[in-house]
């Protein structure tokens, strides 16, 4: 590990020209991927896995280490049902104001956790707590394997006033093919506009897949 750190301070500062970072897919696809941020709640978790099992759907999970270990028995449904696991930190900080090495240990641990509880890697995928991240952020993570995946459309449902209809609304106003939308599996509004979001998207002829589908790089069930 301290050998990796140190390879990863040496590193040039011009290494990467733009940011590595995922934020959409193509609109000609038909597809919209659907992500679920776990950070230290689980709430209506396993009602969010009911509804997307009932449509057979498998979508993207970004977990923080600490919520695996908090919700053994959510975590595992997750993974059981299938659905795309990626990293989301262990604490869950705003990258941009840690050292590098804290970084490290944030996604590494992570991976760490979500290997050895479900059996899978959360690689190559992570999404930054709060959307917080700067080129450094981004270069540390690629150097661990992992590229960042930002969205296209917030659901909102992360606000204290959220409600059902608010994030029906947002989302269904908004979404289009190539999207990668947010939610929370802690928010009640998700769980509750869920099943309306998922019918219509479907309704309207689009496929709700993976960010690995959406960006090609994992077959698409028919």
């Amino acid at each position: 590990m301290v050998l990796f750190i140190g390879q990863l301070a040496a590193a040039p500062a011009h290494a990467q020209a733009v940011w590595d970072e995922v934020s959409g897919g193509d609109p000609g696809s038909g597809m919209v991927a659907l992500t679920f941020d776990a950070g230290s709640v689980d709430g209506p978790a396993f009602s969010i896995l009911d509804t997307l099992r009932a449509r057979q759907l498998r979508v993207t999970f970004f977990l923080t280490g600490q919520w695996v270990e908090s919700y053994p028995d959510v975590a595992r449904q997750v993974s059981l049902d299938g659905h795309e696991l990626s990293n989301h930190t262990y604490y869950h900080p705003d990258l941009t104001t840690l050292p590098t090495s804290q970084i490290v240990w944030e996604l590494d641990y992570t991976n760490g956790i979500i290997q050895s509880r479900l059996g899978r890697s959360s690689k190559p995928w992570f999404r930054p707590p709060f959307g917080a991240r700067n080129q450094r952020v981004l270069d540390i993570a690629r150097q661990l394997g992992y590229r960042s995946i930002y969205w296209t459309l917030d659901s909102g449902d992360w606000r204290n006033n959220a409600t059902a209809a608010g994030v029906r609304a947002r989302v269904l106003n908004n979404v289009a093919a190539g999207d990668i939308v947010v939610h929370h599996v802690a928010a009640y509004a998700t769980a509750e506009a869920l099943p309306d979001i998922l019918d219509t998207i479907q309704a309207r002829g689009l496929r709700i897949v993976t960010i690995s589908q959406l960006l090609g790089l994992a077959p698409v069930s028919s």
